[in-house]
């Protein structure tokens, strides 16, 4: 009996893996900023371009506890700069980070005195159970309060403000820094 919940567990966390890694690759070029189609005139906006390194906040590969990398964005003004942290959020350059938000669609990101607001679209591809729903709540807030600007995050999912993110985990409206 015991050996069936072994296998059962370890069959999980190899999918929940298989399916991580097979994701990466497609949203990591918003995170740099580097369009190939616009490269001739993104060199007449560099002026407005900043750029800061960050902390993103991933899952380890046993979906146990969250894992800190450092990334940097390049963003144009406030609210691009919460777009490009949310595609940080999406991809990880590490293979034993898994990145908890990266089939999670942004349909849009504003901020306005100190809240902000994350529209976000959740295919049910994209639907974790209880203890990853908790993570990546965990991962949002640590990656968007590191910005001192930031006070308050409302998290909504198809423009509704919904009592939980995925069906597990009661979700505040707004998220206030603990």
């Amino acid at each position: 009996m015991k050996k069936g919940i072994y296998l059962a567990i370890a069959i999980c966390a190899i999918s929940l893996l298989a399916v991580g890694c097979g994701s990466k690759s497609t949203s990591s070029g918003p995170v740099q900023g580097s369009n190939p189609a616009s490269t001739a005139p993104a060199n007449q906006d560099k002026k407005n371009e900043e750029s800061q390194e960050i902390e993103v906040f991933y899952s380890d590969d046993q979906l146990l506890q969250l894992e800190q990398s450092m990334k940097e964005i390049i963003f144009e003004d406030g609210s691009d700069k919460y777009i490009k942290t949310y595609a940080a959020l999406q991809s990880s350059d590490q293979t034993e980070l898994i990145p908890l938000w990266n089939n999670i669609d942004l349909l849009s990101a504003t901020f306005d005195e100190g809240k902000l607001t994350l529209d976000v679209h959740i295919p049910d591809e994209a639907r974790l159970g209880a203890g990853g729903e908790v993570l990546a709540l965990d991962a949002l807030r640590e990656t968007f309060f590191q910005f001192d600007e930031v006070t308050s995050i409302d998290l909504l999912v198809d423009g509704n403000a919904t009592e939980s993110l995925m069906g597990h985990t009661e979700l505040e409206h707004p998220l206030t820094r603990e």
